[in-house]
């Protein structure tokens, strides 16, 4: 059977463990998020820039 101390000691890494996995997880929510922003952005650049295309030819 595991002694108190090494029941903290695993409690404490996999505290810690967690910690770092969500902190992992919200670097990666932010990444994703800036890279849906930045492709909505080209789009939107896109478009306005077929829209002007469109204007110039009429």
């Amino acid at each position: 059977m595991p002694d108190k101390e090494g029941r903290a000691a695993r409690r404490e890494r996999q505290s810690q463990e967690l910690e770092k996995n969500q902190s992992d997880l919200r670097t990666s929510i932010a990444d994703s998020k800036r890279l849906v922003d930045e492709a909505d952005a080209m789009i939107r650049r896109h478009r306005d820039e077929c829209d002007k295309a469109e204007e110039g030819s009429n």
